[in-house]
């Protein structure tokens, strides 16, 4: 669909440039113009989009790849037919023209360079029950259908920080249909690498893997899928209980339920961290509290407005914990992954404003 997306803005873009020229050359007032190529633009974006849910069924991701290419391709496109072909332009179209052009550079950003910008977001959580600091690495939401360069930049970058311990919050892999046989072995061959440099690895699964993925993803490696369960270990002379909760469709399955409360309730010494794939699984420690909740999931928003934040968090949790980073919630930090990866499918390869990342979580002993 990829490229009737790209039809679909080339067409936008030509009608409203056409009807602005044809107006402009008759004399019709700036601001009816205006008007008029705003309705047509948003008419001929409905349409468009009409017809590509028609092959995709119900998809809001289609939805905004549709207006991010009319916004960012057809946008100023209709602003070059009208600086081609009118004249004289009035003062107020040729600057909207001129603006128009802003989305060239933006919409190349968007697409082509934060995507891949990767970042280290490193935190300090203070916690009782340590001896001595431990390193937490977090790999979220990879969501490839194959692991390239990139992906194996972020495994090299994580393992040159040297963590104790690595954690993954789902969505490891985003596999196209019947694919899965033939590309599953590049994912298991870098959880080997990254295991043979960090020992104790943990996964969860999310929306865009199951638990089965990732037992065949991680079969032979060291690596480990929690399945709602706990896990207790001893970890740099400090005792650490592991939590992992397992997603089945878009809710958590009952034996998460029960594990997520055991960990909150039970009277466990040492550190006790839940392994999760949305920050939403706060919910399933009941008003109970954890020592640190590890998620992922919202990607940040993949794109965040400034001084508002990401208007689009696929979460329930509020928007500033959504965005990313170490907040509390509840009484429970929580670390929420910019993840690595971005949303594939029918959506648009867009980021702005929330560059992709891997976490670094230091715990140090509260004094």
């Amino acid at each position: 669909m990829n490229y009737y997306v790209i039809a679909a803005a080339v067409i936008v873009g030509s009608a409203s440039g056409a009807a602005s020229v044809y107006w402009i050359n008759r004399g019709v007032h700036a601001s009816w113009i205006v008007l008029g190529v705003l309705g047509i633009g948003v008419g001929c974006t409905l349409v468009l989009t009409a017809v590509a849910l028609l092959f995709t069924g119900p998809d809001a991701f289609m939805v905004l790849h549709v207006v991010y290419l009319v916004l960012v391709v057809g946008l100023p496109l209709a602003g070059a037919v009208v600086l081609a072909f009118a004249s004289p332009i009035p003062p107020t179209i040729l600057a909207l023209c001129i603006v128009s052009f802003s989305a060239i550079p933006i919409g190349f950003y968007a697409t082509h360079i934060e995507p891949f910008w990767l970042r280290v977001d490193a935190v300090e959580l203070e916690v009782d029950g340590i001896s001595e600091d431990v390193r937490i690495g977090v790999v979220a939401d990879l969501q490839t259908t194959s692991i390239g360069d990139y992906e194996n930049e972020a495994i090299d970058r994580l393992i040159a920080l040297e963590p104790d311990i690595v954690m993954f919050p789902g969505d490891v892999h985003q596999i196209e249909n019947g694919q899965f046989d033939e590309r599953a072995p590049e994912f298991t061959r870098l959880v080997e690498r990254l295991v043979d440099a960090v020992p104790i690895v943990y996964l969860v699964n999310g929306h865009s893997d199951t638990v089965a993925d990732l037992w065949r993803i991680t079969h032979g490696t060291g690596a480990r899928v929690l399945d709602n369960e706990i896990d207790t270990f001893e970890l740099n002379g400090s005792l650490i209980h592991l939590a992992g909760v397992s997603l089945d469709g878009r809710d958590y399955e009952p034996a998460g339920w029960e594990a997520a409360e055991g960990l909150a309730e039970g009277d466990l010494p040492g550190v006790r961290i839940l392994l999760a794939h949305e920050p939403d699984a706060i919910r399933l420690l009941k008003g109970g509290t954890v020592d640190l909740l590890v998620s992922g999931h919202t990607h940040g928003g993949q794109v965040s407005i400034p001084f508002f934040g990401p208007p689009i968090t696929a979460s329930r949790v509020p928007r500033d914990v959504a965005a990313g980073g170490l907040n509390e919630l509840h009484g429970t930090p929580v670390y929420v992954s910019t993840g690595v990866g971005r949303e594939r499918g029918n959506a648009p390869q867009l980021r702005f404003g929330v560059r992709p990342s891997i976490g670094i979580i230091d715990l140090v002993a509260r004094d």
